[in-house]
C-alpha cells in the first residue's frame, strides 16, 4: 500500500505504461489527475476508474499549463508523456516538442506545488549503441543514435537543471524494454501473437538483437517504489530493467511455443534491421535494487503467457459480441 501519496498528476496516462500506472494508483485509493489534450486517444482506458479526473488542457506549453492547472495541486508528478516512440510516426520537431517541450512546461507549471517528487520517465535509447556483452549503468555516457533517444537525453539533462533551479525534487527513471498486456499491436509480442493466432506467417528481422525486457507490472512497481523511497535523494537517474538479455528470436519462439504454433511460421530475416536500432541494449539494475529492494517478479515466460491469455480472452469477447449482434 502507498503510504505518502494522496494525489498524483500523471501525464501520458492514456498510454500503455501510463494507463497501467493510473490503474494501480486508482486501486490504491490515490486521486489521479491526468492532463489530456482534446485529440488524446486512449482515454477510455482510464476514464471510468475511481478517483481519476481527466483534465482538458489546451497544450503543454508553460503558459497554457500554468493556466489550466492553476486551481489544482498534487503530492507527486509522474511525467510519462512522450512522442516518437514508434519510428517514423513523428517529425524531429514533433519529437522534440512532444518530449522536452512537455517536460519544460510541466516543471514550470508545477514548480510552486512543493511536490514530494517529480518522476520523469526516460528511455534506454538515451544510451545509444553500447558495448555488446556489457550491462549499461547509470554512469555510462549518453550517446543516442536516434532522434527519439536524443530527445529523451535532452529531457534528462535540461529537466535536471531546470528542476534544480526551481527547487523541484526531480528523478529520471530510464525504462528499458517494457512489455505486457495493453501494448500497441505494432509492438513485437502483440504482432507475433496476432499473426500466429490467425495462422499467418510472421515476418521478422534476423532476430539477433538482444533486449532487456521487463513486464509492465514490474515497471509500475519500480516507479512507485522509487517515488516513495527516501534513499534516492541525490540520485539523478536510475535504470528500470530486468538486467537480463534476450534475443528477439528467443522472444518470438517463446510466443510460438506458448501458443502451440510451429516455429516455421516465424520468418526470421524477412525484414531488415532498422538502421537506428542498437543490436545490444541490456541494463544494470543494481543501483535501484540496492537502494530500494525492488526486483522483477514476472519472468519473460509468464509475461508472454499473460499476453497470450489476454489476447485469447479479447478474441472470445469479440466473437461473443458478434454472435449476440447476429441474433438481434
Amino acid at each position: 500500500m502507498l503510504k505518502e501519496i494522496r494525489s498524483a498528476l500523471v501525464t501520458g496516462g492514456t498510454g500503455f505504461i501510463g494507463s497501467a500506472l493510473v490503474q494501480r494508483l486508482s486501486a490504491e485509493g490515490v486521486r489521479v489527475l491526468c492532463p489530456v489534450r482534446p485529440e488524446s486517444k486512449g482515454c477510455s482506458r482510464i476514464a471510468k476508474l475511481h478517483g481519476v479526473d481527466l483534465l482538458q488542457v489546451k497544450s503543454f506549453e508553460s503558459s497554457d499549463l500554468a493556466r489550466d492547472l492553476s486551481d489544482i495541486r498534487a503530492d507527486v508528478v509522474f511525467n510519462l508523456a512522450s512522442a516518437g516512440v514508434a519510428p517514423g510516426t513523428c517529425s524531429p520537431e514533433e519529437i522534440l516538442s512532444g518530449n522536452l517541450g512537455v517536460l519544460v512546461g510541466l516543471i514550470s507549471a508545477t514548480s510552486s506545488w512543493n511536490v514530494k517528487r517529480f518522476v520523469h520517465l526516460g528511455s534506454c535509447w538515451e544510451y545509444g549503441d553500447v558495448q555488446a556483452g556489457r550491462a549499461v549503468a547509470e554512469t555510462d555516457p549518453l550517446k543516442p543514435v536516434s532522434i527519439y533517444g536524443a530527445a529523451k537525453a535532452c529531457c534528462h539533462l535540461y529537466g535536471t537543471a531546470l528542476a534544480a533551479a526551481k527547487k523541484v525534487p526531480f528523478l529520471t527513471l530510464r525504462l528499458f524494454g517494457v512489455y505486457g498486456v495493453g501494448e500497441a499491436p505494432r509492438r513485437l509480442i502483440p504482432y507475433v501473437i496476432e499473426h500466429l493466432r490467425n495462422d499467418n506467417p510472421v515476418d521478422l528481422t534476423p532476430g539477433d538483437q538482444i533486449r532487456d525486457l521487463l513486464y509492465v507490472d514490474d515497471a509500475v512497481d519500480a516507479i512507485l517504489i522509487a517515488e516513495e523511497n527516501n534513499n534516492l535523494a541525490g540520485y539523478g537517474c536510475l535504470n528500470v530493467c530486468s538486467g537480463k538479455g534476450t534475443t528477439v528470436r528467443e522472444v518470438a519462439e517463446t510466443v510460438a511455443s506458448r501458443m502451440g504454433k510451429p516455429p516455421g511460421m516465424l520468418r526470421f530475416g524477412a525484414r531488415p534491421f532498422r538502421t537506428e536500432e542498437p543490436r545490444w541494449i541490456v541494463g544494470d539494475n543494481g543501483l535501484l535494487t540496492a537502494l530500494t529492494g525492488w526486483a522483477p517478479k514476472v519472468s519473460l515466460e509468464e509475461g508472454i503467457q499473460r499476453m497470450v491469455d489476454s489476447s485469447q480472452r479479447c478474441k472470445e469477447d469479440e466473437q461473443a459480441v458478434g454472435g449476440n449482434r447476429s441474433t438481434v
